[in-house]
C-alpha cells in the first residue's frame, strides 16, 4: 500500500490543484435561472454559449443537445487524464447511469414498446459504446425474453446496471464512494417502493435493487411500513421528523434526496491526494448536465418555468466543494 501511494500521489496533487479552477466552470444558480425564463429552447442554447461551463468546448458548436455532449465528454476527458489508470475505473459508476437509458432504450425498441415520444438517450457519456451493446450477453438475454413489460425492463436493467456499481465502488477502495453508491440506491428503492406502496409485498421485492443501506424486505410494504424503515436507516439523520409529509410531497423529497447526496459529495471534497475530489466534481457536473437537457426538452414542448421547474431534479452547484 505506501507504493501505491507513493505512485499516485503526485497525480491526485495535481488534479487537487487544478480542482480550484475546473470547480469555478460549474453553473451557478443564476445560470439555471436565466436559462428556466428563457422564451424558447433557442434562447436556452444562446445562455449556454455564454456561460464558463462551454468556454472549454469548440466555439462553433451551437446546438443545445451537441453542446451537452461535447462538455460531457471534456469533462470525461479531464477527470480521466487526471486520475492514475488504475482508478479510472471508479468514473464508470457515473458514466453507467447513462448506459440505464439507453439499455432500456434498445431493449424496449427490440420488443416494440417505445413509446412515440421516446428520444434516444445521448451514448457519448455512456460506459459501453453502441455497437457493443450488442455483445453485452444481459442484453442479449434479455431480448430473448417474451411477453416481457416496459415495468419488467427497466427494472431488470436498474438492476444490473447497479450490481456493476456496486461492484465499482467496492473496487475503488473508498468508503465515501461507496457510501454515495449505496445512498443511490436507497433513494432509487424509496422512490420504487412508494411508487407499489398498493402493491402485495412479496410482488414489490423483485422490483428493488440489492446493494443499498436499508434491507430491500424493510421497503417492500404499505406507506408506514416504508416510513418505519426509514427511521431505523442511516439516512434518516438527513431527514425531517414529519415522514408522513415527506413521502406525500415528491418535491420535499427529491430535496431531501438531493442534501444526502450533496452531503456525500462534500465529504469528498475534503479528502486530498486521493480519487474522491475528482468523483464529487464528475458527478455534479453531470447533474447539471442533466438539468440544462431536461429544460431543453421542456422549452421544445413549450412549458412554463413553472412546470419546468418541478421537472428538474435537484440542482447541485459548486457550493458542494466546501470545506
Amino acid at each position: 500500500m505506501p507504493t501505491l501511494q507513493s505512485t499516485f500521489a503526485p497525480k491526485f496533487a495535481y488534479s487537487h490543484g487544478r480542482m480550484g479552477v475546473l470547480k469555478l466552470l460549474l453553473l451557478e444558480q443564476t445560470d439555471l435561472d436565466r436559462m428556466l425564463g428563457a422564451k424558447d429552447a433557442r434562447e436556452v442554447e444562446k445562455i449556454l454559449t455564454e456561460v464558463k461551463m462551454t468556454n472549454v468546448i469548440d466555439q462553433g458548436i451551437s446546438e443545445g443537445s451537441a453542446i451537452l455532449e461535447a462538455v460531457g465528454m471534456w469533462m470525461r476527458n479531464q477527470v480521466e487524464q487526471m486520475s492514475p489508470e488504475e482508478k479510472r475505473s471508479v468514473f464508470h459508476i457515473l458514466w453507467l447511469e447513462n448506459d440505464c437509458a439507453l439499455m432500456s432504450h434498445v431493449i424496449k425498441k427490440h420488443h416494440g414498446l417505445l413509446s412515440e415520444v421516446s428520444e434516444e438517450p445521448i451514448s457519448g457519456m455512456c460506459s459501453y459504446k453502441p455497437e457493443d451493446y450488442e455483445k453485452i450477453e444481459f442484453i442479449i438475454d434479455m431480448k430473448k425474453r417474451e411477453g416481457i413489460t416496459v415495468r419488467e425492463i427497466d427494472s431488470a436493467v436498474s438492476a444490473y446496471i447497479a450490481g456493476l456499481q456496486v461492484k465499482l465502488a467496492r473496487e475503488s477502495e473508498s468508503d465515501l464512494i461507496a457510501t454515495y453508491v449505496s445512498h443511490n440506491i436507497d433513494l432509487k428503492n424509496i422512490r420504487t417502493a412508494l411508487r407499489l406502496s398498493n402493491d402485495n409485498p412479496e410482488e414489490v421485492l423483485p422490483y428493488l435493487l440489492e446493494g443499498g443501506t436499508i434491507p430491500r424486505k424493510e421497503l417492500a410494504g404499505d406507506r408506514d411500513i416504508i416510513i418505519s424503515a426509514l427511521k431505523r436507516s442511516n439516512i434518516s439523520m438527513f431527514l425531517p421528523n414529519d415522514l408522513e409529509s415527506l413521502l406525500s410531497d415528491p418535491v420535499e423529497f427529491e430535496q431531501a434526496a438531493a442534501h444526502i447526496i450533496s452531503s456525500d459529495l462534500s465529504k469528498m471534497w475534503n479528502v486530498p491526494l486521493s480519487i474522491d475530489p475528482l468523483f464529487a466534481f464528475a458527478a455534479i457536473t453531470m447533474n447539471q448536465l442533466k438539468i440544462v437537457r431536461t429544460i431543453l426538452i421542456a422549452k421544445r414542448s413549450e412549458l412554463s418555468p413553472q412546470e419546468t421547474k418541478r421537472m428538474l431534479p435537484p440542482f447541485l452547484t459548486a457550493s458542494n466543494f466546501t470545506s
